[in-house]
């Protein structure tokens, strides 16, 4: 958010290849929102009261530019414990970037952000 990379993020590849982006905040209360262990329906309709919209490009390689990154402006809350057990469980996919980032922040390159207040 605002060219500063968060802790961790969650998206979801649709067969439609639309993402769905979530930031995650790791923080040291040992505490994690209560929807991030719900239905992925929940997590998708996070309590956020600004969404950010903008057309940009897979993460991995090819960075093909065929997504529609949908972002909530406030950070979701995950425990240390928790990220660290993601972060192990993605190390165990057949994934190109071990579970981290696969490249850094890009230049918004001429791109439109809508902003939409909810």
């Amino acid at each position: 958010m605002n060219g500063k990379p968060l802790d961790g993020e969650v998206h979801f590849v649709h067969r439609v290849m639309q993402t769905v982006l979530h930031f995650l905040d790791v923080v040291n209360s040992g505490k994690t929102d209560p929807f991030m262990v719900g239905s992925y329906s929940k997590l998708v309709n996070a309590n956020s009261n600004r969404l950010y919209n903008y057309p940009g490009s897979l993460t991995t390689p090819g960075c093909d530019e065929i997504v529609d990154w949908w972002v909530v402006q406030t950070p979701i809350s995950v425990s240390s414990n928790d990220f660290k057990r993601l972060q192990t469980q993605l190390k165990e996919l057949n994934v190109t970037d071990n579970g981290k980032n696969a490249r850094p922040i890009l230049p918004l390159d001429g791109r439109k952000i809508i902003s939409l207040k909810s």
